[in-house]
């Protein structure tokens, strides 16, 4: 990965619209236009399923009257919130490329189901127009109308999404709180959105330019890896096409070209992680939780994405309350990595360099404090960026004095930020793939699940031993300045000399 130099380095952020997403592009934007920029934003790429809307999709952001309120669908979307964020850090020098619509179908839906989802006899169907990830409709089946186990509300979901409730926060709470931001400080909204380039194809064509001019390039890749894959596909059917010699291979690239991705999470007991044939250690009859994407013994559940439903499986011995009704990827999966786990194992095997950011190190990087810090330093936090991070952390707020924001991490934006600084510890990892249909004994949890369903389920983010000498390295710690008695602040503190200014 690129080190902090003279010259500054060229990147490019594929993001998926998270409301910690934003402050990746913010510090990343603002970076970019100091005296001595450590990096340049050259672009940003949005994701089609991620945490935010595609405009039309599933009929949203359009259905959203009641959360849109005077905010056009095009506003909502993640392309228009975006540049909303763009145009508070008052950058012009990056245009915004959109994923979504790259390719779709339309799936009819029952919308009736039973309690564990599956489709009551004679019920009506909805039509969906459904983003697709990397391995097409297989890796998006099935689709049902579910309860989610921390919601009460039934909705339609399907493999490669967020859950709703989650994406709607961006209606909610992002774009309101970047729109206070641009009215209280004056400031116009730029025109950023490229209406006809993908982002796949931007990608692609920025990667054949970098090569030909010799010029590093570093991806940013903080949300699914479907952008990144696609234009890798791009790339390997017809080079030419986007500036690249006929005869190129992506291993050609790995002297210009670098990823450095938020994902997946890793137990840090190596011994755990494989057995001594180098298969991924799942074959446990009764795996606990996970962390990530990772099985992870004596864990504990920390993050859930879609728990759809698995009737007649037994996880009654590890599943309370809801989860009885539900399986997914071993309970948990970290998100960027779970939902296009196809485009993940593309783009780790395309023998581009990349460092992998995990849960493991954004532990760290914990947000606790930082609207307050802003707020008790109004002197020098009177600037559009510092006002939409300190409203944005404390909107989410269920209860009095709790702030739902204000108490998760800066997962993408450590990522970011270590392009250009030494915070996190990274170390080799060659032998490393992604499992996709095959994994375990017959006689275990995952042999139990059809091989259609299984690298959605649970395949799709383990890692194996063996195969391809990848050129990966994961980061498991971080490095907290000295005299400093925790990372928090070390990270808290890049963050708030870039969106406070004396």
């Amino acid at each position: 990965m690129p080190s902090l130099a003279a010259e500054p380095i060229r990147v490019i952020l594929d993001h998926d619209g998270g409301f910690e997403d934003y402050y990746s592009l913010l510090v990343l934007a603002l970076a970019s236009q100091k005296n001595a920029p450590p990096v340049k934003l050259l672009g940003v790429t949005t994701a089609s399923n991620g945490e935010s809307y595609c405009k039309d999709s599933h009929g949203y952001p359009e259905l959203k009257k009641d959360l849109l309120g005077n905010f056009s669908a095009e506003e909502g979307a993640i392309s228009g919130i975006t540049q909303k964020v763009l145009s508070i850090a008052g950058y012009r020098d990056a245009k915004i490329y959109t994923g979504c619509d790259e390719r779709v179908t339309t799936i009819s839906v029952p919308t009736q189901a039973d309690e564990f989802g599956r489709p009551l006899r004679g019920s009506k169907k909805t039509r969906f127009r459904v983003q697709l990830p990397l391995s097409g409709k297989p890796g998006l089946e099935p689709c049902l109308l579910h309860k989610e186990f921390v919601f009460s509300q039934r909705d339609i979901v399907c493999f490669n999404e967020f859950n709703r409730p989650f994406r709607d926060e961006t209606l909610k709470y992002v774009l309101p709180k970047a729109q206070d931001a641009l009215n209280e400080f004056q400031l116009p909204e730029l025109s950023l959105i490229d209406p006809k380039k993908k982002a796949s194809t931007f990608l692609a064509e920025s990667i054949c330019e970098s090569y030909q001019k010799k010029e590093k390039l570093t991806i940013v890749a903080v949300g699914p890896a479907t952008n990144l894959a696609r234009a890798y596909a791009k790339l390997e059917q017809a080079p030419k096409k986007y500036g690249c010699p006929f005869n190129i291979k992506l291993t050609d690239l790995k002297s210009v070209i670098s990823v450095q991705y938020m994902g997946g999470a890793w137990d840090v007991n190596k011994a755990d992680n494989f057995d001594a044939n180098g298969n991924y250690r799942l074959n446990e009859p009764f795996p606990t939780w996970t962390e990530g994407n990772i099985y992870f013994q004596a864990g504990e559940h920390i993050f859930g994405m879609h728990h759809l439903p698995f009737p007649g499986t037994n996880f009654e011995a590890i599943q309370t309350g809801e989860h009885k009704k539900a399986f997914n990827s071993l309970n948990n999966a970290e998100f960027n990595f779970w939902i296009d786990a196809k485009a993940v194992e593309r783009v780790l095997n395309s023998g581009i360099p990349i460092d992998i950011v995990p849960l493991n190190a954004t532990n760290f990087a914990r947000l606790q404090g930082f609207a307050d810090r802003i707020q008790n330093n109004p002197a020098q936090c009177q600037t559009a960026p510092a006002q939409f991070v300190k409203n944005l952390q404390l909107a989410n707020s269920p209860a009095p004095g709790v702030f739902i924001f204000d108490g998760l991490f800066l997962w993408d934006t450590l990522a970011a930020t270590s392009v250009w600084n030494n915070f996190v510890n990274f170390e080799e990892f060659r032998d490393l793939e992604i499992t996709t249909l095959t994994n375990g004994d017959p006689s275990t949890v995952t042999g139990q699940i059809a091989a259609k369903e299984l690298f959605r389920r649970d395949i799709g983010s383990l890692f194996r031993l063996g195969r391809v000498n990848n050129p990966v390295r994961m980061g498991f710690t971080v490095n907290p300045a000295p005299g400093d008695p925790d990372f928090k602040t070390t990270i808290q503190n890049l963050v708030f000399g870039l969106v406070c200014t004396s």
